[in-house]
């Protein structure tokens, strides 16, 4: 039992003043012979023991009574230690995309708002944030407002991120209990680790689910280009549970452009393909009709007249295969013997490739340079018997150099998958292919990063940021690699990595880059505009191409359009497509975390924890007894 002013107990001393009382009272009796009155004597002397048993009982009773009044004004109460402890709350809202399934009449996240509202008391106060706001010491009067009208998010925070921004809202104090509450779906996209730093922290978990949760989703598109000279749009439908023929649309603008069907495919994404004209220009939209999730309906992608990757090859070498590989629609090969005539196209080229050339000469070696300082790409495939010194000398700014002439057969075995250069080339790893071999190579000094290597473990082809060198002739007299299957990936990627074409679509959230082949001027800046939505992306010139770098914008999905460039383009923005799946973590193998149902809940049992029992009426209940106690006492001991 505690009081709320443990200094009024000073005031039982008091109780001393009855006993003085009590004991003044008391009276010593003398025996006084009388005679002949044996009776009297025998009533004199019960009448003086129930005397002094009523003077006890009343002592005791008014005693009682005062201590009872003073406990009273004491205020005793019963109560946990926490509830007495200073309390800290912080509550992670996740008002991500997937909290837009249905609950009844609204989403699942105005539904987990409303509740929000209903039970946290009026006048407690906590911090809130999102996955995109925050609301630092407040009350729910404060909020109530700006929830009600919460937008969705496309910025989902992972479970490891939720944890370590709360704790940078909780003080430093030991002494505080320190609550952290997230409502969330909890999807397997949140995944992450519950670290020991915040251990100290109380962590409240409430998952917002729905009984039944289905969804379809339109995952992604491509084009599929053949003999036709239309394309086909291909795009990838899925579902996270069987779904009926659902009807599928594609726009060009506001113009329905197709019409189709698609139906649930058990093993994975369902597949639709559109035919569309072959250089028309789209600003496309596909759209399906679903009672799941609303975000993923749609997704936009833009068709621009494709500008072309071009590259410039110099040296005596066979270039026949390089013909072929670069005889597509997306790039402009040329071909060049002449020092003097390449140096004079090396500004425009976006890769230049030295095809088994046997030296550099000076001034070749200051135009490559210059060419790499503007933001330029090179392939560099040696000859059988180059001058190492040479190109060591242009690749000495790099960190790597050619080393010595190894004569000794060897296959090319390894491929680096995670390097940029094959990010999304390989669907599967090649595993027990024919190998192909080199009959002689050159070692490499320094620390480029491997791109294939030989079954000793030595680099065939390597980088560093946008220097690629083989160590070994292609020459087919020394090596069967041009007829094998990594030939492709390997040089084409590289023109691909030189020059950063639009796609067809980018996420929004990520870090997406594109070169426009446009020069900026000292007061021109290319912006980016949709609807009366307009934003100026990060841009910066690279050699005669400007970059752009897209990360927080733009919020909303669409297609853009660019301002200030020569040629009109534009850009399609969609919102990614990770809580599409509707799958879950397991909170329950979670260690240090409580599990609630519901707001409700949560907030009851945090008010039963907290409870703080009065005592003072049962105290003031008590003294009323002690004085009707003292009454009967009177009445009946007389």
């Amino acid at each position: 039992m505690l009081f709320k002013y443990p200094q009024l107990l000073w005031a039982l001393l008091l109780l001393l003043l009855p006993i003085l009382v009590h004991l003044l009272q008391l009276r010593k009796f003398k025996n006084t012979p009388f005679t002949n009155v044996k009776l009297l004597q025998k009533v004199v002397a019960k009448s003086q023991r129930s005397q002094s048993l009523k003077r006890w009982l009343l002592l005791f009773t008014r005693m009682a009574l005062f201590a009872s009044l003073i406990f009273a004004f004491t205020q005793p109460f019963m109560a946990s230690t926490t509830a007495l402890q200073e309390q800290e709350m912080v509550i992670y809202l996740d008002n991500s995309h997937s909290l837009q399934l249905r609950k009844d009449n609204s989403s699942l996240l105005d539904e987990t708002i409303q509740e929000f509202i209903d039970v946290i008391p009026r006048e407690a106060i906590f911090t809130l944030f999102t996955n995109d706001e925050e609301f630092k010491d407040v009350t729910i009067k404060d909020i109530q407002n700006t929830l009600l009208q919460l937008p969705f998010s496309s910025n989902q925070l992972t479970l490891e991120d939720i944890l370590l921004k709360s704790g940078t809202f909780f003080n430093q104090r030991g002494n505080t209990v320190k609550k952290l509450v997230i409502f969330s779906d909890f999807q397997k996209s949140m995944a992450g680790n519950i670290r020991d730093s915040i251990n100290e922290i109380e962590k409240y978990f409430v998952p917002l689910r729905v009984e039944n949760m289905s969804n379809i989703s339109i995952d992604s598109l491509y084009i599929e280009t053949g003999n036709s000279p239309e394309k086909n749009l291909v795009v990838l439908v899925s579902g996270s549970s069987e779904f009926e023929s659902t009807p599928i649309s594609a726009y060009n603008g506001e113009s329905l452009i197709a019409k189709s069907a698609v139906k649930y495919n058990p093993d994975g994404k369902s597949k639709i393909v559109f035919t569309l004209p072959a250089e028309e220009e789209i600003k496309g939209r596909v759209s399906i009709s679903d009672m799941g999730l609303a975000y993923d309906n749609e997704l936009f992608f833009n068709i621009n007249t494709r500008e072309k990757i071009k590259v410039l090859a110099l040296g005596t070498g066979d270039d026949l295969f390089l013909r072929k590989l670069f005889s597509d629609d997306r790039s402009e090969y040329i071909s060049e013997n002449e020092e003097e005539q390449a140096i004079s196209l090396l500004a425009s080229q976006d890769l230049l490739i030295l095809n088994e050339l046997a030296s550099v000469s000076t001034p070749l070696e200051t135009a490559i340079k210059d060419y790499l300082q503007l933001g330029g790409s090179m392939l560099v495939i040696p000859s059988r018997d180059m001058i190492g010194r040479d190109f060591n000398s242009l690749l000495s700014g790099y960190g790597f150099s050619y080393g010595a002439k190894v004569e000794v057969p060897q296959e090319i075995t390894g491929i680096n998958y995670a390097h940029p250069l094959f990010v999304n080339v390989f669907k599967d790893r090649i595993e027990n292919f024919q190998y192909p071999n080199v009959t002689r190579y050159y070692t490499l000094n320094g620390n480029a990063s491997e791109i294939l290597s030989y079954a000793n473990g030595a680099p065939f082809m390597a980088s560093k940021e946008d220097v690629y060198v083989f160590t070994a002739s292609l020459n087919i007299a020394n090596s069967n690699f041009k007829s094998s299957p990594l030939v492709v990936p390997s040089i084409y990627a590289t023109a691909l990595q030189s020059r950063k074409l639009a796609a067809l679509y980018y996420s929004m959230g990520r870090e997406n880059s594109i070169d426009i082949p446009e020069l900026m001027q000292q007061d021109k800046i290319i912006s980016v505009q949709k609807e009366g939505e307009q934003f100026i992306p990060m841009q910066r010139s690279v050699g005669q191409k400007t970059r752009l770098w897209f990360s927080e914008y733009p919020k909303e999905p669409g297609t853009y359009e660019l301002n200030n460039t020569e040629q009109q383009r534009s850009l399609s923005f969609n919102y990614s497509r990770d809580e599409s799946n509707l799958s879950y973590l397991g909170l329950e193998a979670m260690e240090g975390v409580t599990i609630s149902s519901s707001a409700s809940e949560l907030f009851n049992e945090f008010e039963n924890a907290n409870a703080v029992t009065s005592l003072w009426k049962w105290f003031a209940i008590l003294a009323l007894l002690f004085i009707l106690t003292e009454v009967i006492i009177q009445k009946v001991l007389t």
